[in-house]
């Protein structure tokens, strides 16, 4: 079953080298564990409805000064879900044994499941669902994406510009 995976934004205060390292760190672990791409936004001229979900460096209190908190705003006003940043103390391992410190997603079962176990994580060229673990993450420009060592290969043939086009 091809499953087109639907990227998120992941935004936070980008004024400082390591306001920006930050953030393409939450990005990253975003693209890992939810297998999905992860754009971090560097500047508020994304199109939030371009984005599945947005997730946050720190609660919109701690984001307040952020240039990018706009961003925020525009995606509440779309009914987008907004994840504020996990608890430490929350993060769990799924019952494939993946810890979850970006998202934990209990289920009706008590269990918590991790986005490869729910059937949520895909190949950015291929589209084929796949395991976290045969997914490579891989920046381009300012998103990293999940992709098969086999598509990343491909990918590099054809040019980045195919890889954009891919889930917009």
């Amino acid at each position: 079953m091809h499953t087109i995976p639907c990227p998120v934004l992941v935004v936070g205060p980008v004024g400082t080298p390591d306001d920006v390292a930050n953030l393409r760190g939450l990005a990253h672990d975003v693209a890992d564990q939810m297998g999905v791409p992860a754009t971090y936004a560097l500047h508020t001229d994304y199109n939030v409805t371009d984005f599945a979900a947005v997730y946050l460096t720190g609660t919109v209190t701690e984001l307040r000064d952020a240039p990018t908190l706009v961003l925020i705003a525009e995606a509440l006003a779309v009914h987008i879900d907004v994840y504020d940043p996990q608890s430490p103390r929350d993060a769990a391992p799924c019952v494939c044994g993946q810890v979850q410190t970006v998202r934990t997603v209990v289920g009706e079962d008590g269990d918590v499941w991790c986005a490869e176990c729910r059937g949520e994580t895909a190949c950015a060229w291929c589209f084929e669902r796949s395991d976290t673990e045969d997914l490579e993450i891989v920046e381009s420009g300012d998103t990293w994406v999940p992709l098969h060592a086999e598509c990343l290969e491909g990918m590099r043939r054809q040019g980045s510009g195919v890889l954009v086009a891919a889930w917009r």
